[in-house]
């Protein structure tokens, strides 16, 4: 296996549930339809998931939302596929004479690393000099096979975190997070495919916010870096490389890293990620710093963002050590005033081209939790995403539902007060963290936030949205007081007093009756 385009590397799942490898233009065979990744990470089905939404915006966008619908519900065949990713093949040849995928143009004189530390996850040097790689343990992979050390290249690009001096970030930072559109397929028309659940997310073409853009017909280095010498950045020489300096599709295939894959002492054997066979496994690559340095408001289609509070400038989001749950969901589907969602989620509710009303959509949001060069965890999950047609009634839903959480943000806090003020004589001195109450509360509340969303969004329409929040605060007052009444008492019994923890209830319906006020049934949000 060497060309990406044209060989079989894609490890896939057919409706039948059989399991193979296949090229990327197979996407859309009929004949036992493929219906998802089946890599054997998960970062890698996240990465592989980037890289065929990439690869379709950069060789096939459609030229307008009519084209786009028409894709969605009647997939090109795959020799259709197959013409339209030909001229480009010669940017996805991983190893030759050429240009190497997601590789350094030229050799490199640098530093030589074990193939295991292309995986983000894999013990640093720290971590292995002090014997603290407890959970992933150090020579569990020592050797991998093309489609995986594909796989590898493209996920450390679009994932890098700090890596020490010189060796830089990905464009969108270390570990960002991405949100894709999904069909759900207990509420959808159209049968769940990876085709479809890919071709959701690719944008008309023309209609990328970041960089200069100029028609694509043939594979450039202002797209594939790999296709020129690297644009460097050592401190004095070097050069920022912001969105007017390149292509805007450079934003799918960023390459900070300097790295060479050691093609020549390749051995024969067993591959330690995939355990297929193959006579090219790799087993090293040389990397050097100072390599591409994204700077600047760049936007990635595929990533929610925040607003930077100083520069005003939007700022992608990274996933934290509190994981996913609906506290989220206001930015990642509507946007608040602090954040924006993703382009291609954003797409769906101001582009009625993009609305599909006989569809239900999901959103798949994945990311590594990253503590500078430290993988902490992959996050993934999915949530519902709805769309609203009507500007208006689409403002006011958002407004309504980042007052619920807000409402439930202030009470599981009032909780986790009380809780500790039933277990602490001096809560204010006692150490050790308790979010895990706040996370607690959150996972308590989920299926009823959610539930409640399809029930405001009718609301919405009639104007009888207030009373869905006051639903909702007795739901959160209920929840509340529950959470209380299952901690309070955990302590130590020796150490426990009933007087303590009766005036820290107290405390919490006192909260509760301030927080949790009913609304006229007329009165609006803010």
């Amino acid at each position: 296996m060497n060309n990406l385009i044209f060989d079989p590397w894609i490890p896939i799942l057919r409706a039948s549930g059989r399991q193979e490898r296949i090229a990327p233009w197979q996407l859309t065979e009929t004949d036992d339809p493929v219906m998802s990744l089946a890599a054997p990470r998960p970062d890698f089905n996240g990465a592989l998931a980037q890289f065929l939404i990439g690869l379709l915006q950069t060789v096939a966008p459609p030229e307008d939302n009519e084209t786009w619908a028409d894709w969605l519900e009647t997939p090109p065949s795959p020799e259709t596929l197959r013409d339209r990713f030909a001229p480009f093949s010669s940017a996805f040849e991983l190893n030759g004479e050429g240009p190497r995928f997601m590789q350094d143009y030229g050799e490199l004189e640098g530093e030589n690393k074990a193939i295991d530390t292309l995986l983000i996850d894999a013990p640093g040097a720290k971590s292995l000099r002090d014997n603290t790689d407890h959970f992933i343990k150090r020579g569990t992979v020592s050797a991998l096979c093309p489609a995986c050390t594909a796989t590898a290249l493209f996920t450390l690009q679009a994932n890098a975190p700090s890596g020490g001096v010189g060796h830089r970030t990905s464009l969108r930072g270390g570990g960002p997070l991405t949100t894709l559109v999904t069909l759900d397929p207990a509420g959808s028309k159209l049968e769940e495919t990876l085709w479809r659940n890919f071709w959701l997310n690719v944008l008309r073409h023309g209609s990328l916010v970041s960089g200069n853009a100029v028609a694509m017909n043939s594979p450039t280095a202002e797209v594939f870096p790999w296709l020129a010498a690297t644009r460097t950045s050592e401190p004095k020489t070097g050069r920022e490389t912001t969105p007017l300096d390149v292509h805007p599709l450079q934003m799918y295939w960023g390459m900070p890293r300097r790295i060479r894959i050691d093609w020549e002492n390749r051995k024969e054997g067993v591959c330690d990620i995939c355990s297929s066979n193959d006579i090219t496994l790799v087993t090293h690559y040389v990397t050097h710093n100072y390599g591409i340095n994204y700077t600047g408001p760049w936007q990635h289609p595929l990533s929610p963002h925040y607003i930077e509070s100083k520069s005003g400038e939007p700022l992608p989001l990274h996933a934290q050590s509190d994981g996913f749950s609906y506290w989220h969901w206001p930015g990642w589907v509507e946007g608040t005033d602090k954040t924006k969602p993703a382009q291609v989620v954003k797409d769906f509710q101001t582009s009625e081209e993009r609305r599909l009303p006989e569809e239900q959509l999901r959103l798949w949001v994945f990311g590594y939790d990253m503590d500078n060069m430290k993988a902490r965890c992959w996050y993934e999950g999915t949530t519902p995403l709805i769309v609203i047609p009507d500007e208006t009634r689409r403002i006011a839903f958002a407004q309504r539902v980042t007052q619920m959480v807000d409402i439930a943000e202030q009470a599981a806090a009032a909780a986790q007060k009380c809780i500790k003020e039933a277990w602490f004589k001096r809560p204010g001195d006692a150490r050790g963290a308790t979010d895990f109450l706040k996370e607690d509360f959150f996972q308590r509340t989920e299926a009823d936030f959610y539930a409640q969303l399809p029930v405001l969004e009718a609301a919405v329409e009639t104007g009888e949205d207030a009373g869905i929040v006051n639903n909702w605060q007795q739901i959160i007052r209920r929840a509340a007081m529950r959470l209380f009444e299952d901690y309070a008492e955990r302590g130590d019994f020796a150490f426990s007093d009933p007087r303590r923890i009766i005036k820290a209830e107290a405390n919490l319906k006192q909260s509760l009756n301030k927080l949790l006020k009913p609304l006229g049934q007329k009165e609006k949000v803010a």
